[in-house]
């Protein structure tokens, strides 16, 4: 069962926040009116014990104008939607609405019927909205159990391909993960390791990470590096050759590259 969409209002002039309140079936549009308010503090003192999902809101109001209310609950909860409610039929309020990326724009008199149709074109956006963050979160708990090296490595966003695609990156990366400090460690390896082609793993790891094969093995060896430096205990060449390097110099380049200081410029920051 879809939640309703709570709503509340901000308006000062009182014949107009009674027949906002009293000549709209709220229940009907899938709305919970959480109440009417006169002014912009108001509001603001409402949401410190419940957020709305959306505002409507007058324009003129003393104290705090619908306009500075909108910027104020953007920075609180970006979430909560707005509807302006006004007798200001002025471009400049309707350019300042747009780019507060306000959903409608609705002018005084007001006309119940059109407030219903405006208000249930809102909670379609808003139900989408919601489904479409709940997708999103499914998704991302599906990534973290079946791809947990994969949903660890990328950021939110920016994981692309099909699912079984995604597996086979996944099995990759995992092997990439047991195996990096293998000197002799190559392309050919991680390709066997998934029963594919030297060629297409790297194409579909690419396509999935952004990243070569490679690039991602030197990318994870200088992380270990990274790790290992923070320990004054352990010698710049033990770290080299446990992370799979057999020339210092390489590895001294390699690091230098991801970090922009060489592995001693590294370790003496945190000495």
């Amino acid at each position: 069962m879809l939640r309703m969409i709570k709503l509340l209002i901000a308006e000062d002039v009182k014949i107009v926040r009674e027949t906002l309140i009293h000549a709209i079936n709220w229940h009907a549009l899938g709305i919970t009116l959480l109440g009417a308010v006169e002014n912009g503090e108001e509001v603001l003192a409402w949401l410190e014990r419940e957020e709305p999902d959306l505002l409507l809101t007058d324009i003129g109001m003393p104290k705090m104008s619908g306009l500075e209310l909108i910027e104020a609950l953007k920075v609180r909860n970006p979430d909560i939607r707005c509807i302006i409610l006004s007798g200001l039929n002025e471009f400049d309020h309707a350019r300042q609405a747009i780019k507060l990326q306000v959903l409608d724009y609705v002018l005084k008199p007001i006309d119940p019927s059109e407030i219903e149709k405006v208000l249930s074109n809102a909670v379609e956006v808003l139900r989408k909205e919601r489904e479409e963050r709940l997708a999103l979160t499914m998704a991302e708990q599906t990534a973290k159990d079946q791809l947990p090296n994969l949903s660890e490595a990328l950021p939110r966003g920016e994981w692309t391909g099909s699912l079984k695609k995604k597996k086979l990156v996944e099995q990759a990366i995992q092997y990439v993960k047991e195996s990096y400090m293998r000197k002799e460690l190559a392309l050919s390896d991680v390709a066997a390791s998934v029963g594919l082609s030297d060629k297409y793993v790297n194409l579909l790891f690419k396509e999935v990470t952004g990243m070569t094969i490679n690039h991602w093995i030197i990318r994870l060896r200088m992380q270990e590096a990274a790790r290992l430096l923070k320990d004054p205990a352990i010698k710049i060449y033990e770290i080299c050759d446990w992370i799979g390097y057999a020339d210092q110099d390489h590895f001294r380049e390699s690091f230098k590259k991801q970090y922009g200081l060489t592995p001693s410029e590294y370790r003496n920051k945190f000495l």
